[in-house]
């Protein structure tokens, strides 16, 4: 990350009247912990690549925090600042700093009955953002955040199944023009969709994007460990839970997750009737196609189809 450090304190300056830098810490490849007079931290978030679903990375993050800025008891971050152009510089957010132990290194450290809650907890939170209803399929806008779903009975046609055949269409132009799919993969996999895919008749909704065990943060009290926030909100679109279920599922693999994965299934299927937005191999199956191909591992989309995994 090229930022000097009088920048840095140009940009707090104007995002954060009265404040001042103290220092700085990296935590990702284009995101800083910044420390200020008083004790205070704060997150800040330079732009990056395009995504395909999510579009523009800032502007998605923006887009699902200001839609979850009254969810008072939620553990997401807070939405500080976010400027689309900048002078002389990048465009960047700022969200509140959220104190916590990546699961990922926190998990071998609880038992099998600790892993089932916080996963249980995952499970509410997320079902809680998916009762956000986005304006489109595709990327959000800051303009026109996700917001509750006032008719939880609204149709929205066949958008969805038009859409996800879509990502998985261009998923699959994608791999053949990287080599990594065949003409007779890609067939087996367009003439699987052409009998397989099925609309919900469901608007969007906000989903995440990305859950990853390094995206959810947790902390040690009395009673055991609790999420402390869920973090990583650049990949957040408009779709179907189906693309936080699979994303749980592949991103959280093995048996150190197992207990996890359970909690998280069981408390998001008692929020909903709707068996498609449940944790069902059949609802999932489509989804985990494009969540393969879309990261480059076209082999893993077609052994779903060789081992008889996909119906």
């Amino acid at each position: 990350m090229s930022i000097s450090d009088p920048q840095l304190a140009r940009l707090v300056a104007h995002a954060l009247p009265g404040a001042r830098l103290l220092g700085a810490e990296l935590l990702g490849e284009r995101t800083l912990r910044l420390d200020l007079h008083g004790g205070r931290r704060v997150v800040l978030r330079l732009g990056g690549p395009s995504d395909t679903g999510a579009g523009d990375p800032l502007a998605a993050e923006a887009a699902a925090l200001l839609a979850l800025r009254a969810e008072l008891d939620l553990s997401v971050p807070e939405l500080l600042t976010y400027e689309r152009t900048v002078a002389g510089g990048e465009p960047y957010l700022l969200t509140s700093y959220l104190e916590g132990m990546p699961l990922l290194e926190a998990v071998p450290l609880m038992s099998e009955a600790q892993r089932y809650a916080v996963g249980r907890e995952l499970g509410a939170l997320l079902a809680r953002a998916h009762g956000y209803r986005a304006a489109n399929y595709g990327p959000l806008d800051p303009a026109a955040p996700p917001e509750v779903a006032r008719e939880p009975h609204g149709q929205a046609g066949d958008e969805d199944v038009r859409y996800l055949r879509a990502r998985l269409d261009t998923a699959i132009v994608a791999a053949l023009t990287d080599g990594e799919l065949d003409g007779a993969g890609a067939a087996r996999l367009g003439t699987w969709a052409e009998g397989n895919l099925a609309g919900t008749g469901r608007p969007a909704c906000l989903t995440h994007g990305d859950l990853r065990p390094t995206r959810l943060l947790v902390r040690h009290r009395e009673r055991g460990w609790a999420i402390s926030g869920l973090t990583g909100w650049s990949f957040a679109q408009g779709w179907r839970p189906a693309w936080d279920h699979v994303a749980v599922m592949e991103h959280w693999t093995g048996d150190t997750y197992f207990s996890l994965r359970v909690g998280y299934g069981n408390a998001y299927d008692a929020t909903t009737e709707r068996r498609y937005d449940q944790l069902r191999e059949f609802a999932l199956a489509p989804f985990r196609l494009v969540l393969f191909l879309e990261a480059g591992r076209a082999d893993l989309a077609l052994a779903l189809l060789h081992e008889g995994v996909m119906p």
